[in-house]
């Protein structure tokens, strides 16, 4: 059972021209037809080829690992193996491409990544940590500062720190009042317990209809109004409770359906 958090990987603006200009006072540079495999597997990501993003980036750094252009590598490829779902491997790729990086801009993406990855694998702790780093060394103006602030606010809303949660909310929605993750935080902010949303429907009529079925089989629920992506939605929810841990031990009271369910902080 995951918590509902959605937290997209910025796409990388510029991109490798940017790295390898940050790359200019390094002792050694990679070649020039290893620096056409590393702008192939760039090419790969932009077009969400992920095996040919990793076999390439594979290819460069089994040459060119000790090369200032290495960073960038291991950051596409771990880009990649995120979106593939290799966890392990994407965060240790992640972890070199922040630790070789040779510019802020790599290495606060980099850490935005592993922010992202251990929010994802709800190690809160982790998450808080990598995303401060990420925002200590980025441009707070400009994106990806607004998918972070999500971040940190659902990472610390993990650990019930819901005030400190609602000052990056805040922020979030007065720098990027238009970018989709405002949607998101508008949706999360001054929340202060969690419930789980068993499912959603356009019409209320179902979704009462849905709540009286459950009722009959002893799962208590209720029926909220939520806008979701700009559409009304009624949503199907049960139980409240303080934790996450506590909403986490609950599964058993609802008869098998939280593991199903989203579990989602809420008013």
């Amino acid at each position: 059972m995951k918590m509902s958090v959605k937290v997209a990987t910025s796409r990388l603006p510029g991109m490798l021209g940017l790295f390898l200009a940050a790359c200019g006072g390094c002792v050694e540079h990679a070649g020039p037809e290893a620096v056409k495999l590393l702008s192939d597997a760039q090419a790969a990501y932009t077009q969400s080829d992920d095996r040919g993003t990793i076999a390439k980036a594979s290819e460069f750094l089994a040459q060119n690992s000790h090369t200032a252009e290495a960073d960038a590598a291991y950051y596409f490829r771990g880009l990649a193996q995120y979106r593939a779902k290799d966890l392990p491997a994407a965060r240790e790729d992640l972890k070199r491409a922040a630790n070789k990086a040779q510019g802020k801009d790599l290495r606060s993406k980099a850490v935005k990544a592993l922010g992202d990855l251990a929010l994802e694998s709800g190690d809160a702790n982790s998450a808080q940590t990598f995303y401060t780093q990420a925002l200590d060394e980025m441009d707070l103006a400009k994106p990806p500062a607004d998918e972070v602030r999500y971040g940190l606010g659902c990472a610390l809303q993990l650990k019930g720190l819901w005030w400190d949660a609602d000052i990056q909310f805040d922020r979030l929605l007065h720098d990027f009042p238009d970018r989709h993750v405002a949607r998101l935080a508008g949706r999360r902010i001054r929340c202060r317990a969690w419930t789980f949303q068993l499912t959603a429907f356009d019409r209320q009529d179902l979704a009462e209809s849905e709540s009286a079925r459950l009722a009959k089989i002893g799962v208590k629920t209720a029926v909220r109004e939520a806008v979701v992506d700009g559409k009304l939605k009624f949503l199907v929810q049960a139980g409240r409770y303080d934790t996450h841990a506590a909403a986490e031990e609950a599964d058993k009271t609802l008869g098998g359906l939280a593991a199903k369910a989203q579990l989602v902080p809420t008013r």
